[in-house]
């Protein structure tokens, strides 16, 4: 029986989060109402670093460490990994939308004045999403359980996740073998086609390209060269067919762990014949 191995992982904000909406326009900044699953690898992979006694990725000559005119730095777990997401509890979490306080100049000192001499600041249009939850709760799929073991050092690690706001791990369970099977069930996570659940909530979303041999300037080779626009619902109730089994009824649809890994990496999800998505 095929079978892989996912990790639950629990993330506690510190404030209020922001992960900006793709696209977007310039004057609403709109925020998924969940950690995507291509955030939460790079995030992941800094914390990894930083756990492992490394400084915090993704600044100054680091941006420009890969190999390639005119290509930019992107971190992320290698393609071992497979992030689901991380999501905040069914009825715990609201988006607050408000204006970005403050001027466009920065130089300003009327703003905080008691008294105005006049009305003429030139005052930020956007308005600006804020995630407001307790908790968010991811998981991580690999096809063995040996790459899922190290995420075991990032638990009381955090840092700055999406656009605005911080994260820390609070709790990190250790990996679960989860088999393939078929039957209804309640997903977990994000449903993406060729599934087609009769509800949730429809975003689009991103999914990396993964390149064999995108070279780096230390000679390794395998890494993220683009993106590419894909669809997902979120809080379905039910689906038929093959998935991955967290619980009794509940777990994650067959192809996902690929849904958001493109390219050339590795499949982990074999349609077997005659089955339904």
């Amino acid at each position: 029986m095929a079978s892989i191995w996912i990790t639950e992982i629990t993330f506690r904000p510190t404030g209020p989060l922001t992960f900006r909406q793709m696209p977007s326009g310039l004057l609403h900044i709109m925020s998924y109402p969940f950690m995507p699953p291509t955030t939460m690898s790079g995030f992941l992979e800094r914390l990894l670093q930083i756990g492992e006694g490394e400084d915090w990725a993704g600044y100054g000559e680091e941006w420009y460490r890969n190999k390639g005119p005119g290509k930019e730095f992107t971190l992320t777990l290698d393609s071992r990994y497979r992030p689901l997401g991380a999501f905040p509890p069914e009825n715990g979490w609201r988006i607050h939308k408000t204006r970005r306080h403050g001027p466009k100049n920065f130089k300003h000192r009327q703003f905080s004045q008691i008294l105005w001499e006049n009305h003429n600041e030139n005052y930020e249009l956007h308005h600006w999403d804020y995630l407001f939850c307790d908790r968010l709760t991811g998981w991580v799929a690999a096809r063995e359980k040996a790459p899922l073991d190290r995420l075991m050092t990032l638990k009381n690690f955090g840092g700055k996740a999406g656009k605005e706001g911080y994260l820390f791990v609070e709790t990190i369970q250790e990996p679960v073998e989860c088999p393939l099977v078929q039957g209804d069930f309640i997903p977990l996570g994000l449903v993406t086609p060729p599934s087609r659940p009769a509800s949730g909530h429809y975003f689009n979303l991103y999914a990396h390209h993964w390149d064999s041999q995108y070279e780096w300037l230390n000679g390794e080779k395998g890494g993220v060269a683009g993106y590419m626009q894909i669809g997902a619902w979120w809080q379905s109730r039910r689906m038929h067919g093959h998935y991955w089994q967290w619980e009794d009824g509940t777990g994650f649809p067959g192809h996902i762990p690929d849904a958001f890994l493109k390219g050339e990496a590795p499949a982990f999800f074999a349609q077997p014949e005659g089955g339904n998505p």
